[in-house]
């Protein structure tokens, strides 16, 4: 116990988030691997004008207007 008690302290606000809301590490890790995949398709953007609106497309899972 005298372990596991500064490990609580430590991680509190995560444990208390995790039961209020749900929220859990593997949330944060997806939309992680989403943004990676995002840049590896953006290879030819220069800047983040660009590569910013994509996160948000891909993360939101919006659809492009077919024009």
């Amino acid at each position: 116990m005298l372990k596991v008690a500064p490990l609580v302290q430590n991680h509190l606000a995560g444990i208390l988030a995790h039961w209020k809301w749900g929220l859990t590490h593997a949330f944060m890790e997806e939309l992680n691997r989403v943004f990676s995949a995002v840049k590896r398709k953006a290879r030819g953007y220069r800047s983040t004008v660009c590569l910013i609106p994509m996160h948000y497309v891909v993360a939101g899972k919006l659809r492009l207007p077919h024009t």
